[in-house]
């Protein structure tokens, strides 16, 4: 029998949310889908950007009642929360209530702690029979807030995620150096100093708003969205892609430290010990401790394609021969699901 998996989370197109139902559905489960993205669509952008930042408001209230409705219909095995930051506490109860094998998985990629808190997830935390964790720094968060069990794995990149051919990437989207991600300051100071060197593109969140106030940005900045397949277009398309991390949280590792070289481009990186456990300085990838050894390193390895082009293999093949794809790194999620034999909980084909 397969498993029916509730998948409560946000499905926005181009997201990261249907990669992670494909991957349950290519596991062998049903991914039965409550989208959390078409209600915050549904609503004025004042309130939009009140549920977005504070978890409060009309979308929060309707989600709720449509996922305790949803528990009343029953039909699924286990549930799988992603990013649960609009979910109550009596909803997760009904949830779990309602499911066959009675099992709540939690999920995030992003810091639930330091940043992207949100007093629905901390009140529910003790429900979740599992949650999972892509950030070391907050796993002893995690059991001191009341959870069950904490893993931690991989942020990883999906399916989409893989070298597009050159043919197929059109001119606006390739660059000799891009860096892809929401607006902070120090990235905007590195990136100032980086484009006097280089050809710089940026995309991403608020950072249209920062190039009208600084010039040195009006031609680098190429727009706040890139998502979907202009996303991997734009990753495809760049000779080096620059990854940086957040002064905000102890970061050591970001979503493109994985995606950067699954698309067959050479990776530019703050160096951490993370990042050089994932990838062999100098032969899988690059790091830097400065902005000056940024730009040194861009300059080399726009200079030199052979060299440039080695890492980039190379940083490709140790992403798959490592196993940094979101499908091995959830079948950590998976195997302990099936671990649990619950009732009429069978192994799905693999």
């Amino acid at each position: 029998m397969t498993v029916r998996v509730l998948y409560v989370g946000s499905l926005r197109p181009g997201g990261n949310g249907l990669d992670r139902v494909a991957m349950f559905q290519a596991a062998g489960y049903e991914a039965i889908q409550a989208d959390r993205f078409a209600f915050m669509q549904s609503y004025t952008r004042v309130e939009r950007s009140m549920a977005a930042r504070f978890n409060i408001g009309r979308a929060v209230h309707a989600f709720n009642r449509m996922l305790q409705a949803r528990a009343r219909t029953g039909g699924y095995d286990v549930v799988f929360v992603d990013k649960g930051v609009w979910i109550w506490p009596s909803t997760l109860g009904y949830l779990k209530a309602a499911a066959k094998d009675g099992l709540a998985v939690h999920y995030t990629p992003d810091a639930q702690f330091l940043e992207n808190r949100s007093r629905h997830f901390f009140n529910s935390l003790p429900q979740y029979d599992l949650a999972v964790t892509t950030k070391p720094f907050e796993c002893s968060a995690y059991l001191a807030a009341g959870a069950q069990a904490v893993k931690l794995i991989h942020q990883g990149y999906g399916s989409r995620l893989h070298p597009v051919s050159k043919l197929e990437i059109p001119a606006h989207l390739r660059s000799g150096v891009c860096f892809i991600g929401h607006y902070q300051p120090h990235y905007a100071r590195l990136l100032h100093y980086l484009s006097r060197h280089v050809s710089l593109k940026i995309w991403g969140p608020n950072w249209t708003a920062y190039a009208a106030r600084n010039d040195w940005a009006r031609g680098v900045v190429q727009g706040d969205a890139c998502y979907g397949a202009s996303y991997v277009r734009a990753l495809s398309g760049a000779k080096v892609a620059i990854g940086l991390l957040s002064k905000r949280i102890p970061e050591t590792t970001t979503t493109r430290s994985f995606e950067i070289p699954a698309c067959g481009t050479m990776l530019l990186a703050e160096r951490t010990e993370d990042h050089q456990a994932l990838f062999e300085e100098g032969r899988e990838a690059e790091f830097f401790d400065s902005a000056e050894e940024c730009v040194q390193k861009a300059i080399h390895y726009l200079a030199n394609d052979t060299a440039r082009e080695r890492i980039a293999e190379a940083g490709l093949a140790r992403c798959r021969q490592s196993g940094y794809s979101n499908a091995e790194q959830f079948r950590t999620i998976m195997d302990w699901l099936m671990s649990r034999h619950g009732p009429g909980l069978k192994n799905p084909e693999r």
